[in-house]
């Protein structure tokens, strides 16, 4: 049995889950009450979420005191980068150039890591390596390390969301025919294009769920939380309210929609012979009613299903139908 929790700090929620073989040991979901990702909130509501989340992992009965965590897409950067064939300290070099190019921080003020997805078996010339990489500024994991340290909490490792949703979800991906993951959640929206061992490529896009309740809130001059319930209702179901609803969110879901046939095509012209036959969804946005349908309408049929890490797990009733919210938390816990 893993000895930590997986703790999924979002914007709107907070989740862990503590995982022995194919049973839910322990399990938690509380609210965030700033609606912030860590890296945006201040001292004070940084001393709030510390309260918070011990109320938490005291009502979830959490023995352990170790703890892995995640890390929003938003305050990262992540990228699967391609490099001519060349040595390992050679690629560290070219990364760190790569890095000084791209991310938009001080070399001396981000920390990183990175994994060889794909190398070729046999050199010819033109072959590349591909490398995932992933860059967070020191002040965003200082900020992480205090607030464990004040939960009293051993953090074994920070780690960004992309990878925890992979892990997540390795027992139905196969690196033959990658599946592209839809982490819809309340702040943001991760798409990841995955085999079971290698991440091709992702991309994240800053807005989610609270940006679908905006967007309804103005059109129905509705309240917030009655917009939200009207989302959470009617969706993108064309048989309701005469349709005004698919009108109001379609921007935003076809711009999710673009963004992944652009990964999609990416991944068709390096691999030829390959395909991308089954999307993933996953957070709140997988519960989005006439979701799963438009999807596969608008990507030409291809499979479309619900992330559920619990399917086939020993788990609280009360937690059974939150598989997809729990994605990132359970992923983190392995």
């Amino acid at each position: 049995m893993p000895a930590h929790i997986g703790l999924d700090i979002g914007s709107t929620s907070i989740k862990l889950v503590q995982t022995d073989g194919n049973r839910v040991k322990t399990i938690g979901i509380g609210a965030n009450a700033f609606g912030k990702t860590v890296s945006t909130l201040t001292n004070a509501e940084k001393i709030g979420l510390v309260d918070q989340l011990k109320n938490l992992l005291k009502e979830s009965g959490v023995k352990a005191n170790k703890v892995v965590a995640s890390i929003s897409e938003s305050a990262v950067f992540s990228r699967v980068l391609k490099f001519p064939v060349m040595s390992t300290p050679e690629l560290s070099t070219a990364i760190k150039w790569e890095l000084d190019q791209s991310v938009p921080f001080p070399p001396n003020e981000i920390e990183t890591s990175w994994s060889v997805m794909e190398k070729p078996e046999k050199y010819e010339g033109n072959e590349k390596i591909s490398v995932y990489v992933v860059a967070v500024p020191t002040k965003i994991s200082e900020t992480y390390v205090q607030i464990m340290e004040l939960l009293g909490l051993e953090l074994i490792r920070l780690e960004n969301e992309i990878p925890a949703l992979t892990r997540s979800f390795s027992s139905i991906l196969t690196d033959e025919n990658p599946s592209a993951i839809i982490d819809l959640g309340a702040g943001g929206t991760n798409i990841v294009v995955s085999g079971k061992t290698i991440i091709h490529s992702s991309f994240y896009i800053p807005v989610g769920g609270s940006a679908l309740t905006k967007l309804i809130s103005e059109a129905f001059s509705l309240p917030i939380d009655q917009a939200e319930s009207y989302k959470r209702t009617y969706g993108l179901a064309k048989n309701q309210l005469e349709g005004k609803m698919i009108t109001v969110l379609k921007p935003i879901i076809d711009n999710i929609i673009g963004e992944l046939k652009k990964l999609m095509i990416a991944y068709k012209d390096e691999h030829p012979n390959g395909s991308i036959d089954k999307i993933i969804l996953s957070s709140g946005g997988a519960y989005l009613v006439g979701l799963i349908p438009y999807l596969s309408e608008s990507l030409g049929g291809v499979e479309v299903v619900t992330g559920d890490v619990f399917a086939n797990m020993n788990v609280d009733a009360k937690y059974k139908t939150l598989g997809p919210v729990f994605a990132i938390a359970n992923g983190l816990s392995f």
